[in-house]
């Protein structure tokens, strides 16, 4: 794996920069927290550019699939990007709508843009079930965690074959780990320049060295969770590897959420700053697949078997 981005890779990060610096971004987010919904808009503009396409691209693929899904998380787009990208493609060959919700069956009330859907991917299990709009009842539920959330139930739809309840985790998880990262570097960078900015003693608060010293480590956590996350996706989703990725990209989320907050001060538990609008995000990514948990155990499994799992599940995460 080259780890530097190639032409083709550089030449759609600028597309994907220029598309949300215009379309995305807190003020976007705030007025769609608002109004409610995902961002439609935003969604055909990446289907109008074939940027939803790319999983089974050729020339680019998962890896830059993937890409996109953690730069879209960094611009703060409100729109279901991973599960579109990632998901849905890894599953269907067919034609798949703008607007994909992944749910799992054990925890069908708060899943996100599951109201918003044209298409609800279930994990049930061993089976996976893929239903259109019209085949699942879905409600809306308030949320401060960042995305449209809504209580999902009655789903019917069609069953895929064996073996697809693997697949939909592992790129399930890699669209989490990839949104997580990209949401915890734009906390990250907004916090950095709030030290940059704001002075204490005569002096800039990033000259302090302990705040130096916890920075530095928070850059590093959210470092190993994107290249852990694109190596996963450039050798295909391996499940040790997905579930390393997600593991890695938890433990990011639970360190830039408490770090970025406390750096910030009073400031940064105010809503009329735009901190939360990542970092409410991290908190409920960090929950689905049964969290860090889930993602260990499915780590442990892969490496030894799923009979060594018992320990993992009777630990503490």
């Amino acid at each position: 794996m080259n780890l530097e981005l190639d032409d083709t890779q550089s030449a759609i990060k600028d597309s994907c920069d220029r598309l949300f610096e215009r379309t995305a971004g807190a003020a976007r987010a705030r007025a769609l927290r608002a109004s409610g919904g995902a961002d439609e808009e935003l969604m055909s503009a990446l289907a109008a550019g074939g940027f939803l396409d790319l999983f089974h691209d050729e020339d680019k693929g998962p890896l830059t699939a993937t890409l996109v899904v953690e730069w879209a998380a960094e611009a703060c787009v409100l729109a279901p990007v991973g599960q579109r990208m990632l998901v849905a493609p890894a599953l269907i060959a067919g034609e798949v709508p703008e607007i994909v919700a992944v749910a799992d069956a054990s925890s069908l009330e708060a899943v996100r843009y599951g109201a918003e859907a044209e298409m609800l991917i279930l994990i049930d299990g061993d089976a996976v079930r893929v239903a259109r709009r019209g085949e699942f009842d879905a409600t809306s539920v308030k949320s401060k965690f960042g995305y449209p959330m809504a209580r999902v139930s009655n789903v019917r739809g069609e069953t895929l074959p064996a073996g697809s309840a693997a697949i939909a985790r592992r790129w399930n998880r890699i669209a989490i780990a990839a949104e997580i990262a990209g949401s915890a570097r734009a906390a990250l960078k907004l916090t950095a320049r709030y030290l940059g900015e704001r002075s204490q003693f005569g002096k800039r608060l990033s000259e302090f060295q302990a705040l130096q010293h916890r920075i530095s480590m928070l850059h590093v956590l959210i470092d190993a969770a994107r290249w852990t996350v694109r190596e996963a996706a450039y050798h295909g989703a391996p499940e040790a590897l997905a579930a390393s990725a997600a593991m890695n990209a938890c433990e990011a989320a639970h360190s830039a959420f408490y770090e970025t907050h406390q750096l910030t001060g009073a400031m940064g538990f105010t809503i009329e700053y735009d901190l939360h609008l990542w970092t409410m995000r991290l908190q409920a990514l960090r929950q689905e697949m049964n969290g860090p948990r889930g993602h260990a155990q499915a780590l442990v499994a892969a490496r030894w078997g799923a009979g060594a799992t018992t320990e993992v599940q009777n630990a503490h995460l």
